[in-house]
């Protein structure tokens, strides 16, 4: 499984890789705050209040692609915290009726990364997964309440790796992030479900290194490491 740190340091990320070595650690940045380290990182929309700037996010993601060491694994399109029905209707004006200086439609043009959308509750998962299909999403956020995510979580995942991805090839599926875990507990409950990749504050906010341990002795338990326990580099993710 990958993981991703708000924050991260070169110092921190070393300490993580020695606590959970099977899995991938990389940096989770947001509009705010961009560090051009070479590893793995997506690029939040840095939507988690009311006042969301526009420019400031895709500020971000032109510096993602000129500036970085290495191109972001995917980028989160704008969501609205815990409602699935306003965040579908956000992404659906952005490609269609929003322009940009170009004339052209906002999110259409960031076709040069792969692209997450937020699901939350309010709408049914068969809707939610059309609905990302028709976006042409590579992956899915799966964002809401703790309670909602652990809920819905393993149908989630289960969807999404049955699901084609934009029609390219039978094996495609969308790739499945979970938001916050939450806890150690949480975060093993993540990788025995099956998603693709976690991001936390957590853990590095509060040198919480028992929930890697936890995850480290999960992955021995289960001798079912996911693709991503090749720790040094990307993979299949690279782009």
């Amino acid at each position: 499984m990958r993981l991703y740190y708000t924050g991260a340091s070169p110092d921190n990320l070393r300490k993580a890789r020695q606590h959970a070595p099977s899995h991938v650690h990389g940096a989770g940045w947001t509009p705010d705050k961009m560090t051009p380290h070479d590893v793995p990182f997506f690029v939040d929309n840095g939507a988690f209040t009311d006042s969301f700037e526009w420019e400031s996010w895709f500020d971000a993601l032109e510096k993602a692609k000129v500036e970085m060491p290495r191109l972001p694994d995917f980028i989160v399109w704008p969501d609205v915290h815990g409602d699935a029905e306003a965040t579908f209707e956000l992404c659906d004006r952005l490609f269609n009726v929003e322009l940009n200086r170009e004339g052209r439609a906002l999110l259409a043009r960031r076709r040069d990364f792969d692209r997450f959308i937020a699901l939350h509750p309010g709408l049914p998962l068969d809707e939610q997964f059309d609905r990302a299909l028709s976006l042409g999403a590579d992956g899915v956020f799966v964002g809401g309440p703790s309670r909602w995510q652990r809920s819905r979580g393993a149908e989630i995942v289960r969807r999404a790796k049955d699901v084609g991805c934009r029609g390219v090839k039978e094996t495609s599926r969308l790739r499945v992030h979970l938001g916050n875990p939450g806890s150690a507990e949480g975060l093993v409950w993540a990788y025995r479900v099956g998603f693709d990749s976690v991001d936390t504050t957590s853990i590095f906010q509060n040198q919480s290194w028992g929930w890697l341990e936890a995850l480290e002795a999960a992955t021995d338990e289960t001798h079912t490491p996911t693709p991503d326990t090749a720790q040094a580099e990307l993979g299949a993710w690279s782009t």
